[in-house]
């Protein structure tokens, strides 16, 4: 890529040219270095043909110190891609197990709603049922007061029908009535206060006081 006129290298560029397949090694080594960009494109960054020729200088030179130190830097790489594939596996399942939680809340958030809604109306249901009830007590008890009252005059309006001789007539059946049941009492009373008498023994009857 040109920038003024200039070749400027991008991190993975420059791994190309070192035939590494991770580019982070050299995008590391960058930062390890301090090296700064001369442009930066969305988010990749470019640096200068000086910057790219001191990453290759290193490299080269460090291929050169020996199969250990070579297989040492290939497995701190590998364990590094193996965490960041790690730490990508991780994200995603978190994200997963996010969007899985709120699913469930937001069924029980609807489920309690409709419990609620539900014992709302049957609540307003039972405060009807009250209020009918009440209103068919009150019909009820005002049928009675109106009952009571036709009962009465039908008894004022009986005994205006008749007249006094008939009145005094019936009183006096109600007199005589009376006197007949007082008089079939008394023969039952003095029988019963014959019997609650003592009596008396054999030895009293001959030889008791006269």
């Amino acid at each position: 890529m040109k920038y003024e006129g200039k070749n400027v290298y991008s991190s993975g560029e420059i791994a190309d040219l070192l035939g590494f397949d991770d580019y982070h090694r050299v995008s590391n080594y960058l930062s390890k270095i301090g090296a700064k960009n001369v442009t930066k494109k969305g988010n990749t960054r470019y640096y200068s043909e000086k910057t790219k020729e001191t990453v290759i200088t290193y490299f080269k030179a460090l291929g050169h110190k020996g199969s250990g130190e070579s297989k040492k830097d290939q497995l701190i790489e590998e364990l590094r891609t193996q965490l960041r594939t790690a730490q990508q596996e991780n994200v995603a399942n978190l994200a997963k197990q996010k969007e899985e939680y709120d699913s469930r809340l937001a069924n029980q958030k609807n489920s309690y709603e409709r419990i609620i809604s539900a014992k709302d109306d049957d609540i307003s249901n039972l405060k009807d049922t009250v209020s009918n009830l009440r209103k068919q007590q009150d019909v009820a008890n005002e049928q009675i007061k109106q009952l009571t009252t036709v009962t009465k005059q039908a008894q004022s309006l009986n005994l205006a029908d008749k007249s006094p001789e008939q009145i005094k007539m019936l009183k006096g059946d109600a007199e005589t009535s009376n006197e007949r049941s007082n008089s079939e009492n008394e023969p039952h009373n003095q029988q019963i206060s014959e019997s609650e008498k003592p009596r008396q023994s054999w030895w009293q009857r001959h030889f008791g006081k006269k």
